[in-house]
């Protein structure tokens, strides 16, 4: 439930809508139905609400930090990751998270094992949505058993438009929800459907080509294997025949698809063998957040949430931002405001020419020639490409384009007409992976440049674009990143919390989820089954987290407070 892609926005997503909505109904039925009996009821769920008060506390803060370090609440429907709404949008998740625990707390008072069962079913449905769109984006991009191109999917997680490991959190906390969806499968044909879901997932999972994730789902499925054979009790599933051979074809099949991918010619191997490489500038990345904690505060309550990247950006000398889009307003004529929008590149992007994109969706729906016009204003010299290319959201499969020379007019807005040459576009209906993305960047170092009354004409003069004279702000247009993303992101989910929440925060969430996960590995033989999945989900997101950072995911992080949620929920057996 997100379309950042076409709306532009950022802070906000159509997910708050449902999650709101979800709140007004859950606590409206609690208002409405009353059983006088009280959530809290069972004396061990004191200490749980008193580390969840602590997050909550913690939080608050970090998000007061953070619209201060930003300079104060100001609000825009189109704030990019400077601004002060990021802390809002990084807070949306434990936010929710928390005005969710009580009525989580009713459903799991009311019947556990449904409730898991109903959460279990959410995550088996979300994890096959983003598997196949895996497949959907691949076949529409390099096809779906190219594995040696240097591209890395990112199904519908369009917050990875400025890089970070949303799929791959996301992916290592769901995997083993496909297992239990195999596990609980009572006939034939329902196994044969979670088996084909697992060899879905295990492409996703494959095709990420994250090491991060493979370690992670590995971690991840020994637990559950530790877990699940703890807590069998010695049952024997039935149909032991037809699960044995289904098994045993699986694995073969499993085992098949890793060859496929990291055989030879894979870009796999290439990641792999550049490992040392990448860890030695990823603690480099490491050492440069954690010099963010300049004071005595910074270290114990966090720089702010959201306020990672900007800091970053600023503090690190040669690691700015690869660019920034702002709306901008002037008076003419004594008339209303007029809109347009500044691009801006640093002064150290010679090796990161327009790696950063002003980018709209659009639709040709015949080859045609294809011109671009557009009111540019310039104070120095600059050089700017403008491109239509089919893209998913990261890659170029085919384009065209031209690179603008624009050369100052005594600071006055001027009109340029450009045609666009490249390759034949269309966009496809059937494959709509394809569809094609209008973006336009700066590439000259240290360079701004003015943009307004973008019009893309095709042939028979049909207008491309929506809102390219910027009259509704920033609707529709989305800023993109390309191969650069280190400002935005720290890579290690550890050091997320200790730049941001500082370690009063990093504690409050450390000791509810070890807490959470020591309850699990060592519950009694009585507990729910469904223990070991969720903890299993939960330990794959810990371990991704050594590597990647991604508490700045609102949807994803959502999730992994869930997780030790419904972990705390889980209680003795009562229904079979």
């Amino acid at each position: 439930m997100n379309f950042s892609i076409w709306t532009g926005w950022i802070v906000f997503e159509e997910l708050d809508i449902v999650l709101l909505a979800v709140l007004a109904g859950g606590y409206g039925r609690w208002a409405w139905i009353r059983d006088g009996a009280s959530p809290t009821a069972n004396p061990h769920w004191g200490l749980k609400h008193a580390l969840w008060c602590a997050l909550a506390v913690t939080g608050l803060v970090a998000l007061s930090r953070g619209l201060t370090d930003a300079g104060g609440w100001a609000f825009d429907w189109f704030a990019g990751y400077d601004h002060a709404l990021n802390s809002v949008r990084v807070f949306k998740s434990v936010g929710f998270a928390l005005l969710l625990w009580p009525l989580l707390i009713q459903q799991l008072r009311e019947n556990s094992v449904l409730a898991h069962r109903r959460f279990a079913w959410g995550m088996v449905i979300g994890l096959a949505c983003v598997s196949l769109s895996v497949m959907w984006e691949r076949a529409g991009s390099v096809g779906l058993w190219n594995f040696s191109s240097n591209y890395r999917t990112v199904a519908l997680f369009w917050e990875m438009h400025v890089g970070g490991a949303a799929i791959d959190a996301y992916l290592a906390m769901a995997v083993p929800f496909s297992v239990w969806a195999l596990m609980t499968a009572k006939r034939p044909n329902l196994w044969a459907a979670a088996a084909s879901l697992i060899l879905v997932v295990g492409y996703a999972c494959l095709t990420t080509f994250s090491r991060g994730v493979y370690l992670a789902v590995l971690s991840a499925l020994v637990l559950l294997a530790y877990l699940v054979h703890r807590l069998a009790h010695g049952a024997k599933p039935t149909g032991v025949q037809w699960r044995s051979l289904g098994g045993v074809a699986l694995v073969i099949l499993l085992g098949m698809e890793v060859l496929a991918v990291l055989g030879g010619g894979s870009f796999m191997q290439e990641r792999i063998a550049k490992s040392g490489q990448d860890m030695d500038s990823r603690i480099k990345h490491w050492q440069h957040g954690v010099e963010l904690l300049h004071s005595t505060p910074d270290w114990w309550l966090g720089r702010g949430l959201g306020r990672l990247p900007a800091n970053y950006s600023t503090a690190v000398e040669g690691e700015n931002f690869s660019g920034d889009a702002s709306l901008r307003a002037e008076d003419v004529d004594g008339a209303d405001s007029n809109r347009f929008v500044r691009l801006r590149t640093p002064l150290n992007l010679d090796d990161l020419p327009g790696r950063y994109a002003l980018t709209q969706r659009v639709e040709l729906l015949s080859d045609s020639n294809v011109f671009l016009k557009m009111d540019v204003r310039v104070q120095d010299p600059t050089e700017l490409t403008v491109q239509l290319c089919q893209r998913h959201l990261l890659y170029d499969r085919y384009c065209k384009g031209a690179i603008v020379h624009v050369a100052p007019r005594e600071g006055t807005w001027q009109s340029l007409e450009i045609p666009l040459r490249g390759q034949s576009l269309v966009s496809d209906p059937r494959i709509p992976s394809r569809m094609l993305t209008f973006g336009i960047s700066v590439d000259t170092p240290g360079a701004e440049v003015d943009i307004d009354n973008l019009r893309l004409v095709g042939a028979a003069g049909q207008e491309l674009l929506e809102n390219g004279s910027f009259s509704h702000q920033l609707k529709q247009w989305f800023p993109a990143a390309q191969s650069y993303f280190v400002p935005w992101h720290i890579d290690n989910l550890y050091l997320e919390v200790l730049i941001e929440r500082g370690w009063l925060g990093g504690l409050a969430l450390g000791t509810l989820i070890a807490w959470a996960l020591a309850c699990t590995v060592w519950a009694p033989i009585s507990a729910s089954p469904m223990s070991a999945y969720l903890a299993s989900g939960l330990l794959g997101a810990l371990v991704v987290g050594m590597v990647s950072s991604f508490l700045d995911v609102p949807r994803v992080a959502l999730i992994f407070y869930l997780l030790p949620m419904m972990l705390i929920g889980c209680k003795n057996r009562t229904i079979k």
